[in-house]
């Protein structure tokens, strides 16, 4: 199998979905690895460090795509860079696809591509082992910049978020107990914050007071709690999300009209369109916008602040996936497992069921194109 592994494009993303280690392990069971020229660069891992690692260097993405069967991303390309695929290449990326624009959908369907959404990778019920280190990293880093953006250099109110002895501490309002959730809710603790959660999953609040005990309080996602937390926050995050589905809109325009003067929203929902009503992406150079009179901090890419932690975690997350596809990706979907879960196009047709709502395409069941293997 020959792997590629493309730069991002993205303004300010600095991760990349293999790192040299994982290129030794795949060029070490007799895989071909080819990076684009400066892929780890954001990450500080050199060109260097790849090519000692069994990997070939390619100076564009057309060079890349031009050799590949499974083409790396962090992000969606645009529709320009899908035309650069050839016919059945795997396309490996968090994808989103419900919330992609339909040019990007019909460049695939053109180009003949198929699809491994990674946010969409799951093992049994409800875990998502690829998606979910990422989105505890980012959960860290969201806290870390409330705590920044707080104080007066950071353009906040001057509050310091564990306060102080006399001093209460800042109170800071998680909705969503997933991953990114739990991650934000237990590093705002250990910083001495005030900390609610507030989830419709009660399964998901007992674990959180599991873990975290009475340093946290949790309570159901009603508009009642809603609206009582957002008028006390000193900083609101936002983790809700639906796989393979948009961001739900929990918040809207007069909820941000409740919050306090110099309180601070960050969305980490934003790469599926945003949690709320007044989110827009923004970036790590130029973070902050207002709206409604409360700060916001909508950063698409948020674990890309620490990209080098993040991008050995992605790597070795998804390694054993890229693993399994070395014997081709017909042959790994018939195994069944998570990537059944993750494949959206296959050759260019729809074969994703959760996605018929987002995507204006023929469907035609996975089940009948590529059956499971009997044992």
């Amino acid at each position: 199998m020959r792997y590629g592994v493309l730069r991002e494009t993205l303004p300010g993303e600095r991760r990349v979905p293999l790192t040299p280690e994982g290129a030794r392990v795949l060029a070490g069971q007799d895989h071909v690895v080819i990076v684009e020229a400066g892929v780890g660069t954001g990450s500080g891992f050199s060109d260097t460090e790849y090519l000692a690692a069994g990997a070939q260097i390619a100076f564009n993405a057309r060079e890349v795509c031009a050799h590949a069967d499974v083409v790396l991303r962090v992000h969606p390309p645009s529709p320009a860079e899908v035309e650069l695929l050839r016919p059945r290449t795997t396309l490996v990326a968090f994808l989103h696809l419900a919330g992609q624009p339909p040019a990007l959908h019909e460049a695939l369907q053109k180009a003949s591509a198929s699809t491994l959404s990674l946010e969409m990778v799951r093992e049994g019920i409800d875990e998502h082992p690829i998606l979910e280190p990422l989105s505890a990293i980012g959960g860290r880093v969201a806290v870390t910049m409330a705590a920044w953006h707080l104080t007066s250099p950071g353009n906040g109110p001057g509050i310091l978020l564990g306060g102080s002895p006399g001093v209460p501490p800042a109170l800071v309002l998680v909705i969503g107990g997933g991953a990114a959730g739990s991650a934000a809710a237990a590093e705002a603790a250990a910083l001495g914050a005030q900390v609610v959660v507030l989830d419709r999953d009660p399964r998901r609040l007992v674990r959180l007071e599991r873990s975290l005990g009475r340093c946290v309080i949790t309570a159901e996602a009603s508009e009642y709690h809603l609206v009582r937390y957002l008028e006390q926050a000193d900083v609101v995050i936002g983790a809700v999300a639906v796989r393979g589905e948009p961001a739900p809109k929990v918040l809207r325009r007069g909820h941000m009209r409740s919050m306090k003067e110099g309180a601070l929203f960050i969305d980490m929902s934003i790469d599926e369109g945003g949690c709320a009503e007044t989110s827009r992406a923004t970036t790590a150079a130029n973070p902050v916008f207002e709206a409604e009179g409360v700060r916001h901090i909508c950063i698409p890419n948020l674990p890309s602040e620490v990209a080098r932690t993040s991008s050995r975690a992605l790597g070795a997350s998804l390694l054993p996936y890229l693993t399994a596809l070395g014997g081709g990706l017909t042959a790994a979907l018939q195994r069944g497992g998570a990537l059944r879960h993750a494949v959206g196009f296959l050759d260019g047709r729809l074969v994703n069921r959760g996605l018929r709502r987002f995507i204006a395409a023929p469907y035609v069941s996975l089940d009948e194109v590529v059956p499971l293997a009997e044992e």
